[in-house]
């Protein structure tokens, strides 16, 4: 007798003492029900909605399908590709399992997949279609040759990962009949499976799954937290399966313990899901429910374990919920004893949720300590900061017969000593809070010696000191709400123009106002999508074509080489060419080539870089995206002039107040670059619609950089800008000081909870104020070519130096 201590659920319908043998295939597809799913749905199996969880991509969401772990996202960084921290999956756990796919998703666990070129976003039905052929061929070739060798083997998985509808619902989007006729094709293959499979093997032998790893918007894409991409399908058939078409909802994750109950097979380790009982037949009630404590005792082993490793093992046993789960978990053993099926998976039910419960208040434990820590360390580094780059040396201070920095030395020693003696008699596992807290106490030290050492200053050099330090102010809190409310940054814009006009008075030009007014309108219009207003790009690129006919001071070769450029990117928009063939990238290779034909003059170069970089800008964009680039830039190129450069007697570099403004400026004009034309889902979103123009073979790494070019092209121009503003680093010190003192609000609204697109969004906005000073100084170094190099002084001089060679 096969498997006798651990029978499958097929094995029960279907006399395990003859050894017969069970099957899961897995099916990922993308939405919608065709004829056959639909008959299936209505008359052979169970049905509902599977929820899936920010970031909607096709790794994490194979891995929660598979393995019931929600995949952390810093595997992008990977590309998708690599396992940054191994886990435990269905697959490990079944006798033998047979995968075909997409390369992209495949050698997550094997590596029989078709070749990474294949996946083509050109919109061509066969090349798309072939893409679910080819592993539909796999398995009728595995059942010709392979199979009569596992025709007695149970705990056997086939993984179908079909691609064919993602592909097709990106190029021709999901409401196309391109995309029908695909799932009309997919669907007709999975009839073929199941009738075939039934043949071979024997009728009612095999259960099927059919789900989705992520959803999709209208316009074709995914990434985000929306409900079109985080609800998909989800179909079960076949052996063991119940039959009603009653519609369920369900998580992701809780596939994975299906999976494993099915096939007979134990559960993940890391499984955070839980058994949806009721999509399995109701007439094998012990099998379910004793599956279902199996589960419930995977659950409590992960609250155990991050228990012990939050809290430390010697405090473990003090936690009195402990006593209620071994409580329930006896009870539930002795109504399974008894055949109170009903009353045991009510049981289960709640101690699930209390575990899955209890799981998550541990992996959120001691959150608000880690913040403070942060928080301590952010002001410690702030002053020292503040008071390193602008204090006024200062004799030693004596706090009667003793100095202050025997003081504060004696204030580390004692801030140190609680955080190791509560680390040494809890026995906490977590390392990272104790190194935390020193960290943070070693902060405050350097700061307090720091403040010891030198007196802080700061120039008051302005003719209304108040009207600038409340702008200053009133600045830095809309950027903080603008990170969340992207409309809020029309009014700190706003805010910006008052500022230019008192502050700047006289040296304001209009055009300068005028433009700041206009920047201020597009983060109240709506999030640049991938379904293209080809107008709007081609209006941009006329625009600047009259702009460069009208320009006067410009050489005539500049003007040809601009106009040449900008008629053959309308061209390519207007797809009369193609652009794959090489031109959209000649474009953008020879960009810094048209930059350097412009004197290095500062507005005749910045309107070099403003034309020269409009072209990949185009090809890149899918709406407004040049119109605000070409605003953005007429508004830099008419920032007055100021003097930054004066010295204080007592120091080398003293910060004054105009530093801190014209950094919340930058600041300002940075985030919206950014948010100007997108918001944080559009920024996390991905559509190969954007890159159109250059490439349409899925390539995850060169597709992520093009959009990153797109990012970037309007902060070159803030490059420029600082270029002409910072001939010393004091502006940068001042964006440092505030993107310091904007990351410690943003610092707590970090959270774990809610959905992914918030907890994303959370951490990206912290995030961005951390890089914002480094991102203006990385945007400060590569403008450098830009500003400085010249073409025709370097032709100039390497023939003044060929002259003299031949002298």
């Amino acid at each position: 007798m096969k498997n006798k201590e651990k029978p499958t659920l097929s094995s029960h319908i279907f006399l395990i003492s003859w050894g017969f043998f069970m099957h899961v295939i897995l099916l990922t597809f993308k939405e919608h029900t065709p004829s056959y799913l639909k008959s299936i749905i209505q008359e052979h199996g169970v049905s509902g909605i599977s929820h899936t969880r920010m970031p909607t991509e096709s790794r994490p969401g194979n891995i929660a399908i598979a393995a019931g772990v929600y995949e952390d996202p810093s595997a992008l960084f990977k590309g998708w590709k690599e396992n940054p921290v191994d886990f435990d999956s269905v697959f490990n756990r079944s006798r033998i399992s047979w995968l075909w796919g997409s390369p992209d998703i495949i050698p997550l666990f094997t590596k029989a997949s078709y070749p990474s070129n294949w996946q083509d976003f050109s919109n061509v039905p066969e090349a798309t279609q072939r893409l679910d052929q080819w592993v539909f061929d796999q398995y009728w070739h595995w059942l010709k040759d392979e199979a009569p060798t596992y025709k007695t083997e149970d705990k056997i998985i086939f993984y179908f990962h079909l691609l064919a509808c993602d592909t097709s619902g990106h190029a021709s989007k999901p409401q196309s009949k391109e995309y029908e006729d695909m799932m009309v094709n997919v669907d007709h293959n999975i009839q073929q499976v199941v009738e075939k499979t039934e043949k071979f093997f024997g009728s009612n032998t095999s259960a099927y799954i059919f789900t989705s790893d992520h959803g999709m918007t209208d316009w074709g894409s995914h990434g985000s937290g929306s409900t079109d991409e985080t609800e998909t399908p989800f179909v079960a058939w076949g052996a063991g399966i119940a039959k009603n078409n009653h519609p369920h909802n369900l998580e992701q994750a809780d596939i994975t313990p299906l999976i494993s109950t099915l096939a007979g097979v134990p559960i993940p380790v890391n499984n955070e899901g839980v058994l949806p009982y009721y999509s399995l037949d109701p007439k094998y009630q012990e099998y379910i429910t004793k599956a279902f404590l199996a589960n419930a005792k995977q659950l409590l082993k992960q609250v155990k374990a991050n228990r012990e490793l939050t809290v430390g093992r010697s405090l473990v046993n003090m936690y009195d919920k402990d006593r209620e789960f071994e409580e329930k978990l006896k009870r539930v053993e002795k109504l399974i004893k008894d055949t109170e099926y009903k009353i045991a998976i009510n049981e289960l039910e709640y101690l699930t949720k209390l575990a899955k419960h209890v799981l998550s208040y541990y992996r959120r434990y001691q959150t608000d300590r880690f913040i403070m820590c942060l928080m301590l360390m952010w002001i410690g580094w702030i002053v020292y900061l503040f008071v390193d780059l602008s204090g006024v040396s200062r004799q030693s201070i004596q706090f009667g017969c003793y100095s202050w920095n025997l003081l504060a030395n004696i204030s580390l020693v004692v801030g140190i000593i609680p955080l190791v003696i509560e680390y040494a008699v809890a026995g906490c596992q977590e390392w990272r809070l104790f190194g935390y807290g020193v960290i943070s106490v070693i902060s405050l030290w350097v700061a307090f010696r720091a403040v010891i050492r030198k007196g802080p200053t700061l120039e008051i050099n302005s003719n209304k000191p108040l009207v600038e330090f409340s702008g200053i102010v009133g600045l830095m809190f809309m950027m903080f709400v603008g990170l969340v409310y992207r409309g809020v940054l029309s009014i700190s814009m706003l805010l910006i123009v008052g500022l230019q006009k008192l502050l700047f008075d006289r040296n304001a030009s209009s055009l300068l106002l005028a433009t700041g007014l206009a920047l201020a309108i597009f983060p109240l219009l709506p999030v640049v999508g991938p379904q293209p207003r080809l107008y709007l790009v081609l209006f941009a690129v006329i625009a600047s074509i009259i702009s460069i006919v009208k320009k006067r001071k410009i050489h005539n070769y500049n003007k040809i080489i601009g106009i040449v450029r900008l008629s053959v990117t309308s061209l390519l928009c207007l797809n009369m060419i193609d652009g794959k063939s090489g031109i959209s990238w000649l474009l953008l290779f020879t960009s810094p080539l048209d930059i350097w034909m412009y004197p290095k003059d500062g507005s005749q170069r910045i309107f070099g870089v403003t034309v020269a970089l409009l072209s990949p800008l185009a090809l890149l964009s899918a709406s407004y995206e040049p119109i605000f680039f070409l605003i953005m830039a007429a508004h830099l190129q008419n920032w007055p002039t100021y003097d930054y450069t004066r010295k204080s007697k007592n120091a080398p570099t003293i910060m004054s107040l105009r530093h801190f403004s014209t950094a919340a400026f930058l600041m300002q004009y940075t985030l919206l670059c950014f948010f100007g034309t997108g918001n944080m889902a559009s920024l996390s979103s991905f559509d190969p619609s954007w890159t159109r123009h250059f490439l349409t073979v899925f390539s995850p790494f060169t597709m992520a950089a093009l959009i990153l070019l797109k990012t970037v092209i309007p902060l070159i121009l803030v490059g420029c800008l600082i270029r002409s503003l910072a001939p010393d680093s004091s502006i940068f010190s001042a964006v440092l000081l505030l993107g310091d003192c904007l990351a410690i609000p943003l610092m707590y609204g970090v959270t774990n909870q809610g959905s992914w697109l918030d907890i994303g969004s959370a951490i990206s906005r912290f995030v961005i104020a951390i890089v914002l000073p480094c991102l203006l100084l990385l945007v400060y170094y590569l403008t450098e070519p830009f500003t400085s190099f010249s073409l025709q002084e370097f032709i100039k001089r390497t023939a003044v130096k060929r002259q003299r060679l031949k002298i």
